[in-house]
C-alpha cells in the first residue's frame, strides 16, 4: 500500500499537488503582475490618439512610396546545424529550422526532425510560431518592444534596407556571416539590427542600434518567442509539455509556465523582477534564449489561449475503451520579453537543443563570450525535486550513453541498465525473501500465540502477569530471525531512480525519434499501448510470486489481493500513454525481478525447517 500511495504521489498526485505555478517567492505578486500588465495595455489604448483621416492617407501614401523604393525582401541562412529565414519586413526571423544536434561527441551529432516524422516522411523541426505568424501585426522573435505604440508600429512593421543582395546564404565549416538591417523613420528615429550567424555554432549575435534625436532608447527589449518549440507536435500532454518561459534571475533559475500566467479571459502576463543573466522560451527538447551583453532588469512573459482543430484523437484509457475520440485542444502563445541595451552592444542568442551534452559544452563558450559566468544548461527542466532528480539523472544520463556506445540503440541499453540496477538489488531481495518465508512458517504457531493471548486478555489477565510475559517472549523469539526488514526495501529503493529514469527520459534528446521493435520513439507512448497491458501482466507476476507477510485476518488478504491485482490495473491506468522508455525500464524490472524471485524460490528450497516456538523458547 505504501508503494501504490508513493506511486500515485509521484506518477499522478504531481499533476494536481505540483501543478505548474509561478515560484513562491513571487506567487503573491502574480495577481498584480497580471493586473499590472491588463492596466498598462489599457492605458496604452486609451491613451492612443486617433489618426484624422487625412493623416492615415498621408501615413498610407508614404507606406507605398516606401515600398517602392524598399521593396520587401527576406534572407535565408543555412549551415549544417540550422537555417533561418529574415524578413526585411521588422528585420525579424520568420522561420528558424533546426538540422543537426551540436553535440560534443561525433556519435550524438543526430539529423533532427520535427515530431510526426517517418522513415518516409521527413518533417522539418520548425521552431518558430506559425500561429504567430498568422496574427496581425506578426508575433516572430527579435521583435523591439520600447513601451511606446506608435514606435513599435514602425520598427515592427516596416521595411529595413538589408546590407547584403544575396537572399540565400550557405556557410560551412567555421565561417561566419554578419547582415544588417538598418532603417530610418520620421521623428528622428534610426535603428541597426546586425546579425551575425556561425556555421558551426547555436549562438548567433544581435547587436542592436535605436536612437531618437539622436539619443538612445531606454527600456528596449527584444522580444523571443511565442512559443518556441517543435511545431510538429500537434497538441501537448501531462508528457509532452508546452513551451515555457525560462531564464536565470536573481542567481536563481526562473520558469513560467503559459497556462498559470493567465488569470482571467485568454490573456494574461507575468513581471518577473530582478537581474537577469539570460532568458527566453523553450519546450522539452528545444529553447531559444537571449543572453545580454550585461545584466539588466524588465523581464516580462505574456501568454495568449487559442484553441486548435486536431485529427482524432482518445485523450486516456477510459477514452480508448470507449472509443470516444476528440478533435480540438488548446494551445498557448508564449512570449518573453528580453531587456537589452540599445547602444549596439552585442546580445547573444542560443537557438538549439536542450540536450544536456550540449548546454554543458556551450556554457564555457558562453561565459568566454559574456565576460560572467552562464549556466545556460539550467534550461533543462529537471522537475520540483531538482536536488533530487538532477544528482541521479545526469549518472544515468552517462551510463545510458555508454551502454549507447555497445548497442547503438537506447532501447537496449534501457534494458541493459535495468538488468545491472536489478542485479545490485538481488541479495536484497534474497534476504527479504528468506524472511518472508521464515515468517510465513511461523504464521500458524503466531496466530496460535495470538489467539491465546487474546483469550487471556478477555478473562482479565493483566500484561504483566508471569503467563502472559512468557507468550509475549515466545513471540519475540519466534519472530526475532524471521522479520522481513528489507521486504519492502527494494521497491522503495526504486522509486528514486523512477523519478530521475522519468525525468532523464523526458529530457533526453537521444531518446527522442529512437526507435526500438515496434516503438517509434521511446520519449513518446506506445501507439498499440502494448507496453502498457505488458506492464500491468508482468506486475501481476511479479507480485503473484513474491513473498509476502503471512495474511492472517481477512483485512490482511483483502490487502494482498489488492495488491496483487488492483494496482496493477490502477497503475495501468497512470501509466496509459507514458514515454516507451520510462515503460520499458518498469516492464523489464518487473520481468527480471519475476526471473530473479523463481532463482530465489527454487534457493530457498533447501533451506531447513524452522524451530518451532516451544523449541525456540527452550
Amino acid at each position: 500500500m505504501l508503494a501504490a500511495v508513493l506511486s500515485l504521489l509521484v506518477l499522478t498526485g504531481y499533476s494536481y499537488f505540483f501543478a505548474p505555478a509561478p515560484p513562491v517567492d513571487q506567487a503573491a505578486d502574480t495577481n498584480a503582475n497580471v493586473n499590472t500588465v491588463q492596466a498598462n495595455t489599457a492605458e496604452e489604448k486609451k491613451g492612443e490618439k486617433k489618426p484624422t483621416p487625412e493623416e492615415t492617407k498621408k501615413e498610407e501614401a508614404e507606406e507605398v512610396a516606401e515600398i517602392e523604393e524598399n521593396p520587401n525582401k527576406t534572407v535565408k541562412i543555412k549551415t549544417p546545424l540550422y537555417e533561418v529565414t529574415l524578413d526585411s519586413k521588422g528585420a525579424v526571423a520568420t522561420s528558424w529550422i533546426l538540422i543537426e544536434n551540436d553535440s560534443p561527441d561525433a556519435a550524438d551529432r543526430k539529423q533532427l526532425y520535427a515530431q510526426g516524422s517517418t522513415d518516409s516522411e521527413k518533417k522539418p523541426l520548425e521552431l518558430i510560431s506559425p500561429e504567430g505568424l498568422k496574427r496581425e501585426p506578426r508575433e516572430v522573435p527579435f521583435k523591439i518592444n520600447t513601451n511606446d505604440p506608435e514606435l513599435d508600429k514602425t520598427l515592427n512593421s516596416r521595411n529595413y534596407q538589408v546590407s547584403l543582395s544575396e537572399e540565400n546564404i550557405e556557410l560551412k565549416g567555421s565561417e561566419s556571416k554578419q547582415i544588417d538591417f538598418t532603417l530610418e523613420a520620421s521623428g528622428g528615429v534610426e535603428i541597426k539590427k546586425s546579425f551575425v550567424f556561425r556555421a558551426d555554432s547555436y549562438v548567433s549575435d544581435m547587436a542592436l542600434t535605436l536612437t531618437k534625436d539622436g539619443k538612445t532608447v531606454p527600456n528596449t527589449r527584444l522580444v523571443i518567442g511565442p512559443s518556441i518549440g517543435d511545431q510538429g507536435i500537434e497538441r501537448y500532454d501531462f508528457y509532452k509539455v508546452e513551451p515555457e518561459g525560462i531564464g536565470f534571475v536573481n542567481g536563481e533559475r526562473d520558469r513560467q509556465y503559459a497556462v498559470s500566467i493567465i488569470e482571467e479571459g485568454d490573456t494574461g502576463g507575468v513581471k518577473v523582477p530582478g537581474e537577469i543573466d539570460w532568458a527566453g522560451i523553450g519546450d522539452t527538447y528545444f529553447a531559444m534564449a537571449a543572453i545580454p551583453a550585461q545584466k539588466t532588469e524588465g523581464l516580462e512573459y505574456r501568454s495568449e489561449k487559442y484553441e486548435v482543430e486536431t485529427e482524432p484523437f482518445y485523450d486516456g484509457m477510459i477514452a480508448w475503451i470507449t472509443r470516444s475520440q476528440s478533435t480540438e485542444t488548446i494551445k498557448h502563445l508564449m512570449t518573453a520579453y528580453v531587456p537589452i541595451t540599445a547602444d549596439g552592444t552585442t546580445t547573444r542568442i542560443f537557438t538549439g537543443t536542450k540536450d544536456y551534452f550540449v548546454l554543458n559544452d556551450y556554457n564555457e563558450r558562453l561565459s568566454e563570450a559574456s565576460g560572467r559566468p552562464i549556466d545556460i544548461e539550467d534550461a533543462i527542466n529537471y522537475g520540483y525535486l531538482r536536488f533530487i532528480t538532477k544528482p541521479l539523472s545526469v549518472p544515468i544520463l552517462y551510463c545510458l550513453k555508454f551502454l549507447y556506445g555497445f548497442t547503438a540503440n537506447y532501447g537496449i541499453s534501457i534494458i541493459l541498465f535495468t538488468l545491472f540496477f536489478y542485479s545490485l538489488l538481488f541479495p536484497l531481495r534474497w534476504y527479504s525473501s528468506k524472511s518472508f518465508k521464515k515468517a510465513q512458517k511461523n504464521a500458524p504457531k503466531m496466530k496460535e500465540l495470538q489467539d491465546k493471548m487474546k483469550a487471556m486478555q478477555k478473562k482479565g489477565v493483566s500484561n504483566e502477569d508471569p503467563e502472559m510475559r512468557k507468550l509475549q517472549m515466545e513471540q519475540l523469539k519466534m519472530t526475532k530471525d524471521a522479520i522481513p526488514i528489507g521486504g519492502c526495501l527494494p521497491m522503495l529503493m526504486q522509486f528514486p531512480l523512477l523519478i530521475a529514469l522519468y525525468i532523464t527520459v523526458s529530457i533526453f534528446l537521444g531518446f527522442r525519434q529512437e526507435t526500438f521493435l515496434w516503438l517509434p520513439d521511446l520519449s513518446s507512448g506506445d501507439p498499440y499501448h502494448i507496453l502498457e497491458f505488458a506492464f500491468a501482466i508482468s506486475m501481476v507476476l511479479s507480485f503473484k510470486f513474491s513473498p509476502t507477510t503471512p495474511a492472517v485476518t481477512p483485512e490482511q488478504q483483502m490487502q494482498q489481493k489488492m495488491m496483487t491485482y488492483i494496482m496493477p490495473v490502477m497503475m495501468l491506468w497512470i501509466m496509459w500513454s507514458a514515454p516507451s522508455g520510462l515503460l520499458l525500464y518498469w516492464c523489464a524490472g518487473n520481468i527480471i525481478m519475476f526471473a530473479q524471485q523463481m532463482i530465489i524460490n527454487w534457493m530457498n528450497k533447501t533451506d531447513e525447517p524452522l524451530e518451532t516456538a516451544a523449541e525456540a523458547a527452550k
